[in-house]
């Protein structure tokens, strides 16, 4: 067993301190459903940003980008790090028509953007699928990650019975702090986490069976270290790389990186108060998520793949937080646990209130008791986590084996739904139906290829996403359109580029209508140096950290990136000036 030493329980406890504070400040007797899910729309970019980078900052992920790191080396980071692509496709093409749609969460937009009792269907639908039963997905394999980590920590306990206490206190501080609370307490949780890990990192590396970086990368196969695929075994295949980068991030729905936005990234875009706050904390939780925290995660998963190299491909996750049991300093055990505490908690709240939002909101106050008062709806949302929260631990104790296992099954199974999540803002013609018709193609197209036919990943998603894109494509000509005022006003509300939609005012060529200025050749610019500036940093930290690569294309990849992120913004900065 561990010994704790007295600052390990001063970490250890600090967190809880902290949250109790904060839920103090914003505590309020009486709330609105739109202050308890949108935060009033009053959330600053840098704290909206942070909160959405805490929350993908899981209990889990250390342990996934472990179990990716020992089985195809920092190369299998990609399985990941391609999501970057649509995130920064959200940021400069879709986070400013999010804000100006005015919705209280994305299926509100269902509403908005379609007529008809199909979009009526469509909203509950969602609000069922994704705010239940996908939510449950997600945070059972966030209680799973938990599970795993507990026993390292508190070897003598029953690991399911402190997580039950966990949740009790995750339902507790969420159902008081609504969405602005949750925000502020996520941008204390991530920092914690973030220098909690950056510290392991530096003690796992300077560990004396570790020998620094130069001792790391002499006692690993040079294969593990490699930051592109080379083919070779034990790497991510070429074509995965490439099918990652050029499908996977319009394709498949996953939390934190919904094609055109969604799910608690719109959430928090939504809480903005403004558009430029939108723009810019969403630009913000791209590069943190992506390239400022990575590299402390890769560095300890390279060493537990050293000291523990047998581990089983279930167990493997588990090397991440077996480091600690090698001699560190006094604090960093509680430091840790504090960390990963900071992590779970993070994410657990946003998951229990944003799946509340969608069953409140978007099922239950429309729908089943219309009419009722704000105080009304937010017991039915308590009462909604209550019962998430009960089912996420049995789902975490009984029904999951592999963190990495339950990311590949969501990317496989949503893979025909991303490309509506995107075509629905700039073609006219899509509707309620064609989003119907792409949740059914889904898990159909799923089944036939990756069960039935057993193409494997991600050669099923390639299969399932084109498929399901003709298919839907063709479908917007035979299946009924949106009631074409509701189109307008979407168009008028939203302003989207007018070159996708000038097929809907055809019909009236002397109408006068607003053309609002394309901004697509700026958004694309935009798009194209976040990915620079993300991918050039990484591989630049990459080729200081082992001395090998090519840091003279590294280095002027980055600045390229810097400068046209700078030039983006600005412009688009100008243009939402005039």
């Amino acid at each position: 067993m561990i010994a704790f030493h007295f600052l390990d329980f001063l970490f250890f406890i600090f967190p809880f301190i902290v949250i109790i504070l904060i839920l103090h400040r914003f505590r309020s007797k009486q709330k609105s459903t739109k202050e308890y899910f949108q935060a009033e729309g009053s959330l600053s970019w840098f704290v909206a940003g942070t909160a959405m980078v805490a929350t993908t900052f899981a209990a889990d992920t250390p342990l996934a980008v472990t179990e990716i790191i020992r089985g195809q080396g920092i190369a299998g980071n990609w399985i990941w790090w391609y999501m970057s692509v649509g995130g920064f496709v959200t940021v400069f093409f879709f986070s400013k028509l999010w804000k100006r749609s005015g919705a209280t969460t994305d299926l509100e937009l269902i509403q908005l953007r379609y007529s008809g009792k199909e979009a009526n269907f469509l909203r509950g639908f969602k609000a069922v699928v994704i705010g239940f039963l996908l939510n449950l997905v997600i945070l059972g394999w966030v209680n799973l990650a938990m599970l795993k980590i507990i026993p390292v920590f508190f070897p003598l306990w029953t690991s399911s019975h402190i997580l039950i206490y966990l949740l009790l206190f995750g339902v507790f501080y969420t159902s008081i702090a609504g969405l602005k609370g949750i925000s502020y307490i996520d941008v204390f949780q991530f920092f914690l986490a973030w220098m909690g890990c950056i510290l392991f990192a530096y003690f796992a590396i300077n560990l004396p069976a570790i020998g620094g970086l130069e001792g790391l990368k002499s006692k690993l196969d040079g294969s593990k270290i490699l930051f592109f695929p080379n083919g070779t075994s034990g790497t991510l295949p070429w074509d995965h790389f490439i099918i990652l980068l050029t499908v996977l991030w319009w394709s498949s729905w996953y939390p934190g990186s919904e094609p055109g936005g969604g799910g608690y990234i719109a959430q928090r875009i939504l809480a903005t108060k403004n558009e430029d706050a939108a723009l810019k904390g969403s630009l913000w939780f791209v590069i943190a998520h992506y390239f400022v925290r990575p590299w402390p995660w890769i560095l300890v998963a390279l060493v537990s793949l050293f000291l523990y190299p047998n581990l089983s491909e279930v167990e493997s996750g588990k090397g991440f937080l077996m480091v600690l049991q090698e001699g560190m300093p006094n604090g960093m055990l509680g430091l840790m646990l504090s960390a990963f505490l900071a992590a779970y908690l993070s994410t657990l709240a946003t998951h229990l209130n944003w799946g509340a939002s969608y069953l409140v909101n978007d099922l239950w106050k429309p729908m089943i008791e219309k009419g009722r008062t704000d105080s009304y709806y937010l017991k039915v949302s308590y009462g909604i986590q209550i019962l998430t929260a009960i089912s996420s631990y049995f789902l975490a104790v009984y029904g999951m084996e592999t963190i990495k296992g339950a990311w590949v099954f969501l990317l496989e199974a949503s893979s025909g739904i991303g490309f509506i999540l995107i075509a629905r803002w700039f073609f006219w013609r899509i509707s309620a139906w064609t989003e119907i018709l792409a949740l059914i193609l889904s898990p159909i197209l799923y089944l036939l290829f990756s069960v039935y036919l057993k193409v494997e990943f991600p050669y099923s998603i390639l299969y399932t996403s084109i498929t399901a894109s003709v298919l839907l494509i063709l479908s917007t000509y035979i299946v009924p359109i949106t009631d074409r005022k509701v189109l307008i006003q979407f168009y008028e509300t939203t302003k989207p580029p007018f070159f996708f939609w000038k097929g809907l005012f055809q019909e009236e060529p002397n109408r006068t209508q607003t053309i609002y200025h394309n901004r697509l050749g700026i958004s694309l610019l935009g798009t194209l140096s976040g990915l620079c500036f993300v991918f050039g940093g990484l591989y630049t930290v990459q080729c200081i950290l082992w001395k090998e690569g090519f840091l003279f294309i590294g280095i002027p990849v980055f600045l390229l990136g810097l400068v046209g992120l700078y030039l983006s913004i600005k412009s688009l900065q100008e243009r939402s000036n005039h």
